[in-house]
Parts: C-alpha cells; sequence; structure tokens
C-alpha cells in the first residue's frame, strides 16, 4: 500500500514551492493564466443530466491509461520520430496528413510512452514554446522511436484548439493529453486544491451522439466507435462540476478530497472517451497516487453536473478573464495543388504544421500554388466566417511569398483580393454562401514561408 501523508507533513515539503510558484505558460504551470484550464467560473448554472453507472467504479488515476510529461533541455539532442509498423506516416491532425518523419528539436532522455494500447506521453519545450502530444509512442531495441500520431500546443496559449490550428494534442478534444493532469508536483503540495480544472473521460453512454460530439472550447470529439456508438448527452469540452451544495464531509480520503474540492471550484473537462467506466480523472505517471475509496468516488459521480453557463470566469492570476480576441480563422492546411511551376525539378510547397505555414525549399524558378480544398476554413463548425461579417485577411511571409484569396458565391461574381505580400492586409466584408480559393506564389531563389490571419471586425469597424 502507498502511505498516504497528511497536508500538514505535504506543506513542509513543498515550502519551496510555495516560495516560488511556477510561472504560468511553463512545464509546471501549462498555458496562459487567460486559460481555460486556469480559469474558474463565476456562478456557474448546471443542468440536470447524471453521469450513468456503468460495469465498473469511477476512478482517478495514474498508470497504463494515464500520461507521462516530459521536460525538454536545450542540452537535450534532437530526435526523429518515425511510423509505426506498416503506418505509411505519422499522423498529423492539424495538416490532416501522414509525416514521413517527425523531428522534434529537443528530446528528454527519460521520455516513454504509457504502457496502455494508446502509448500516450507528451513532451514540454519551453524553448520552443511547445507542447508535443504522442499517441502510440515506443521505442524499439534498436533505440529508433515511433509514433502513430503528434500534434502539438503552443505552451503559453490556451490548451485548446482554435478554428485555424484545431487540433492541438492526442486528446479527442483536441487538446495535449498533459492538459488539466494532475501533476506530480500537485500532489503533495499542501494545498486544499489543484489551481486549474482537471481533465475527464467519460463512458460511451454519458457522451453525445454526432454530429453534437463536442462544444466550445473543444474543437473536436469523440462520435461513433465500431461496436458502442455515444448514446449520452454530455459534449466533450463541457465542464463537468460538483454544485456549491455538495457535502464534502463524507470526503474521507484526502486525496479524494482534494479533487473533490477542485471539482466544486474549477470542475474537470471532458476531453475523451474510455470504456466501461463512468468517469476517469487523470493522474501523471510517476505520481504518489494509489486505489481511491470506491464508495466516495460514486459519491462524486452521482452529484457531478455539467456547466450549461457563467457569468464570466476569475483567471489564474485572480482577476476577470479577458476571452481570447482576433481569433484566426484561416489555415494553410490542404491540398496545394501546382498552378505554375516554371521549373519542372522544384518541388512544391508544403504545409508545415510546426509553423503554421506553408513551406517552400530553395526554387530555381518562380512557382504558384492554389489550393482549392476548403480544410484551410470551416474546419469546426460554427466559427466561420460568415455573412454579413466583416473580416481582416492579413498575410505574414518570407522570401518573397504573397498570397491571393478568391472568394466564389454561386450566381454571382467572385471577388479577388490584391496580391497580398508580407505584413499587406485587406478587409472582406464576408458574402452569404461563399467558398474560398488561395493562391500562392513563389518566386525564384532561396526558401520561403506564407501563412495568413482571417479575423473577423468588431462591429462598427
Amino acid at each position: 500500500m502507498k502511505k498516504l501523508f497528511t497536508f500538514g507533513a505535504l506543506a513542509l515539503a513543498s515550502l519551496a514551492h510555495a516560495q516560488t510558484p511556477p510561472a504560468f505558460g511553463s512545464y509546471l504551470k501549462m498555458f496562459s493564466a487567460d486559460s481555460l484550464w486556469n480559469s474558474r467560473p463565476v456562478n456557474p448554472v448546471f443542468g440536470t443530466y447524471q453521469i450513468p453507472d456503468t460495469t465498473f467504479n469511477p476512478t482517478v488515476a495514474s498508470g497504463a491509461w494515464s500520461t507521462g510529461i516530459f521536460q525538454a533541455q536545450d542540452t537535450n539532442k534532437e530526435m526523429i520520430v518515425y511510423p509505426r509498423g506498416t503506418n505509411t506516416g505519422v499522423w498529423d491532425p492539424d495538416g490532416e496528413k501522414m509525416l514521413a518523419t517527425v523531428r522534434i528539436p529537443h528530446w528528454p532522455a527519460n521520455t516513454q510512452g504509457a504502457t496502455g494500447a494508446d502509448g500516450h506521453a507528451d513532451i514540454v519545450d519551453s524553448t520552443e514554446n511547445k507542447v508535443y502530444s504522442f499517441s502510440q509512442l515506443s521505442m524499439d531495441a534498436s533505440g529508433k522511436w515511433s509514433a502513430q500520431q503528434i500534434a502539438w500546443s503552443p505552451l503559453n496559449g490556451t490548451g485548446w484548439g482554435d478554428p485555424a490550428h484545431y487540433f492541438q494534442g492526442a486528446r479527442a478534444a483536441g487538446v495535449p493529453t498533459s492538459a488539466g493532469m494532475i501533476r506530480v508536483d500537485e500532489v503533495n503540495d499542501g494545498k486544499a486544491l489543484f489551481e486549474h480544472a482537471l481533465a475527464m473521460s467519460l463512458d460511451y453512454t454519458a457522451l453525445t451522439p454526432a454530429p453534437n460530439q463536442f462544444i466550445y472550447p473543444a474543437t473536436s470529439g469523440d462520435a461513433t466507435d465500431p461496436q458502442k456508438a455515444n448514446s449520452g448527452q454530455i459534449a466533450e469540452g463541457t465542464r463537468m462540476m460538483l454544485p456549491a451544495s455538495f457535502d464534502l464531509k463524507p470526503i474521507t480520503d484526502l486525496r479524494l478530497l482534494k479533487v473533490a474540492t477542485t471539482l466544486k471550484t474549477y470542475g474537470a473537462y471532458v476531453v475523451d472517451r474510455n470504456y466501461n467506466t463512468p468517469f476517469v480523472i487523470y493522474v501523471e505517471n510517476g505520481a504518489t497516487w494509489g486505489s481511491l475509496p470506491a464508495d466516495q468516488l460514486q459519491k462524486i459521480q452521482h452529484a457531478l453536473r455539467p456547466v450549461v453557463s457563467q457569468d464570466g470566469h476569475i483567471n489564474g492570476n485572480g482577476v476577470a478573464r479577458v476571452p481570447e480576441s482576433e481569433v484566426n480563422l484561416l489555415s494553410m492546411r490542404g491540398t496545394w495543388a501546382p498552378n505554375y511551376v516554371a521549373n519542372k525539378n522544384d518541388k512544391l510547397g508544403v504545409y508545415d504544421t510546426f509553423q503554421q505555414a506553408l513551406t517552400w525549399d530553395t526554387t530555381a524558378g518562380f512557382m504558384s500554388q492554389t489550393n482549392f480544398s476548403m480544410r484551410d476554413v470551416n474546419v469546426v463548425k460554427g466559427a466561420g466566417p460568415n455573412a454579413p461579417k466583416r473580416y481582416k485577411l492579413s498575410v505574414a511571409a518570407t522570401g518573397g511569398a504573397s498570397l491571393q484569396m478568391t472568394i466564389w458565391v454561386a450566381g454571382a461574381n467572385r471577388k479577388t483580393t490584391a496580391v497580398l505580400s508580407n505584413a499587406g492586409s485587406e478587409i472582406i466584408a464576408w458574402p452569404d454562401g461563399a467558398t474560398i480559393s488561395m493562391l500562392a506564389q513563389k518566386p525564384a531563389g532561396g526558401k520561403a514561408t506564407l501563412s495568413a490571419r482571417l479575423v473577423e471586425l468588431p462591429p462598427g469597424q
């Protein structure tokens, strides 16, 4: 049996942490102070739906189905990650394509995938400002690393996807596996609660079926299964909480009391699906943890309710949270077909998720490429762009690259923007029923990159 410590002893052990709290956007305190992970709702209003009972008891656990969170150092060497087995590549869900290999610039020596079939592992690299999130990560006997999937999130960002970079981790909700995790350093820090929302998965009997399988702030979600489709009423992205009236006195296990106190204050976001467990709350692998009393877990399960609204949020700095503004709606992902290639030996530009840009190597001649895929916008349902709102298209480019957008409306004249080079922009009044295409151009010469932002303007602008 693992030894349980009192909060008094824990407070002494964690005095150094209390004196020098980690900064937001760091390995120990991931994401910004305004991230919804680090913010608590004000006056939450609850729905009535209750998480159903299943075959097993709910759990709060580390282990095979959780993940390790590994801190990269500048001194760590780079690592090339290869596809698993006979896979044609490592799946990049943001770019929606298979990558032949993935280069990680700093690879911690203690990295390992969890032993469950999901094989989760996250690497936090402060220098690169990235959280790399893997699924089915493993190393073979020769020291070669392989993975089924990789995605990444800005370490100092929101910890959630956005309409442009909509898949930012290995969880089904499009977030890093480490987001909301009970961390090793938090377990015995002497505090009464974890100072962030927790990460939770639910069984299919609790999750909402398609097409409503996720809601904001999630940008993706589990919808179907070869054998079991969702049949409940909770969408991924929902914040689950214990109401203020929940009596903590019956929660006598000190670890579970800390979890329950957190659930009353921050709640837990539903970010994934499990099998036959009412809920799972995830603890970082390597933490001093252990089994919890089933009857007390069931009390929490039956009292948890979905948050349907709130009067704003208090952020991690204890002040009113400022919601994200100027959210980008445009990605450079999709199929960039050749339009004109002066030198047939030049390689076409490709989308790079780590740069969030269309990228070219050196070319001998001028090149232009067209994207008709519509995977650059409207990936996240309801995000826009929508008529009759106005939007600002702005371009960031290197190496002389440029972008031109054409907006198509059936039965009406098309609208084409100017050719926009680095720092160029144009205001667009969005028409109803519009689709778009994009033309990217690169002059002969050295490497180049091209990215763009499409941001809704405030009313009146």
